[in-house]
């Protein structure tokens, strides 16, 4: 199958406090916000949106898919330009998956234990990041240039 809308892409750009980390051209984005999953394709209406923590997947060709783990931040969209602005954005090989195992396991057993409210839902931001990032990381990866 071809590109989307004719050939047209969406202009990906994911910032971090260092800069410019990630730039790519996709037929589709599909983004974690904090009330959903946000999908854009070419020609999407003008939206800024609050992201929470989970998996940015970047599809071309219908079946060419990416993942990267973001965490939180900001996405605008216009133009078919999509600007995210994150503290935290890995690709597969940036993440360390044993790490993520034991901090996942952590999580869980820190989460059977009664706990303050506050304590359970840091517990619970803990769990969940380490899951998008066991996710990411097991997810086969292009060759990266």
């Amino acid at each position: 199958m071809g590109d989307v809308m004719g050939g047209k892409k969406v202009h990906l750009q994911i910032f971090t406090p260092r800069g410019l980390k990630i730039e790519e051209k996709a037929d589709m984005l599909v983004m974690r916000c904090i009330d959903g999953d946000m999908g854009v394709l070419p020609g999407h209406a003008a939206v800024s949106a609050a992201l929470g923590d989970g998996i940015l997947r970047i599809i071309n060709n219908s079946r060419t898919e990416q993942k990267i783990a973001v965490f939180g931040g900001v996405a605008v969209v216009k133009d078919d330009l999509v600007r995210i602005m994150t503290t935290i954005a890995q690709r597969p090989g940036e993440i360390d998956l044993p790490r993520a195992e034991a901090d996942r396991r952590q999580a869980e057993l820190l989460l059977q234990e009664r706990s303050e409210d506050v304590k359970i839902q840091s517990y619970q931001v803990m769990l969940r990041r380490a899951l998008v990032r066991i996710e990411v990381s097991v997810y086969p990866q292009e060759d990266e240039d």
